[in-house]
């Protein structure tokens, strides 16, 4: 059964003219992948320390609770960041005789640590923003504070595109957890020269007091994401399903290939580990079944160059299947018997 007309979904195409979708692990080879990330994590390093020492600054100058919340998101963002720089760099690590998944989920573990420094901080900023809102006191420097939020801004939006590129091109887990935080930062940033605007230049004090209630369950949502994304990956969640029908239809490009069972697919930072049975003539000789399995796996590995790929051939005469039937029913569950 064809599916081709699903592939215009894809984005660009491999060397061999096979579509791909980008911003998925595996997509790019682990050198390459980390290549990216690590160039990226360097950069959003940098950027923090910067956004840190701006904001520092203009608190002590200004005494603005909303500057106050959105330094504590920059310190964040910094600690975010050095997370990710040092995660993806183990994450890259070749596999080994300790390791022989890699440790891919190293970005996994670095998200974990990011969601508990996002629930931390925003707790913080709850607990200072609400006491401000009961007793409001002028912003000195307003217009100074709100020229630096602007350089701020610059600042991450800057970030935030080569944030995505990389994204695109790796699919990181690390890098995309480390861009939720600057999202939520300059949507903060934005946020902050409103209420410093409003607390200045009009008699609603509480304004500034009120971003800062703002941000903090800005960063309540933002935590929950990263919950999310770390919590696929950890728990070894199957890849999205577009990706494992792209998948499918790699296999069955092959007309000697008659059915694909027990599909299995999980991500685990740059690298992604696929398993499948392929559903063989009877009659072929265990060269044959062979040179089937090698390039189907040559087709996949052309789409997923930092994939793990595991396929055993299955005789179509057999209806006799591998391994434990727990995980046979979870195959089932995604209908990988009804193609």
């Amino acid at each position: 059964m064809s599916h081709d007309h699903n592939l215009n979904l894809n984005t660009s195409q491999s060397p061999g003219g096979i579509p791909v979708r980008e911003g998925r692990p595996g997509r790019l080879s682990a050198m390459e992948s980390s290549k990216i990330t690590k160039r990226i994590t360097a950069f959003s390093v940098t950027i923090g320390i910067v956004l840190i020492t701006l904001k520092l600054i203009v608190f002590r100058e200004s005494g603005s609770i909303g500057i106050l919340s959105s330094l504590v998101h920059s310190a964040l963002d910094l600690f975010a960041a050095l997370s990710s720089f040092f995660a993806v760099r183990y994450a890259a690590k070749l596999p080994n005789k300790l390791y022989r998944f890699g440790r891919g989920k190293a970005e996994g573990f670095s998200a974990v640590l990011q969601v508990c420094l996002i629930v931390l901080a925003a707790v913080h900023l709850l607990e200072a923003s609400v006491s401000h809102v009961e007793a409001p006191s002028n912003i000195e420097q307003s217009g100074y504070a709100i020229a630096v939020m602007f350089v701020a801004i610059l600042l991450t939006t800057w970030l935030l595109i080569a944030q995505s590129w990389a994204i695109k091109a790796t699919g990181s887990l690390a890098v995309r957890g480390d861009r939720a935080h600057y999202i939520a930062d300059m949507s903060a940033n934005i946020a902050v020269i409103a209420g410093i605007a409003l607390s200045s230049y009009t008699s609603f004090l509480r304004a500034d007091a009120l971003v800062g209630v703002g941000i903090s369950l800005w960063l309540f949502y933002t935590a929950y994401r990263l919950a999310r994304l770390a919590w696929s990956q950890l728990m070894d969640q199957e890849l999205p399903a577009k990706e494992r029908e792209l998948i499918r239809e790699l296999a069955l490009k092959d007309k000697r290939i008659n059915n694909i069972h027990n599909l299995r697919t999980r991500a685990a930072g740059p690298y992604i580990h696929i398993q499948m049975q392929l559903e063989l003539d009877d009659n072929l000789s265990l060269n044959e079944a062979h040179a089937i399995v090698v390039a189907a796996e040559n087709r996949m590995m052309e789409v997923y160059p930092a994939a793990d790929i595991l396929i055993h051939p299955h005789p179509s005469g057999c209806h006799q299947m591998h391994g434990n039937s727990i995980f046979h029913q979870g195959g089932h569950h995604h209908h990988d018997h009804d193609h």
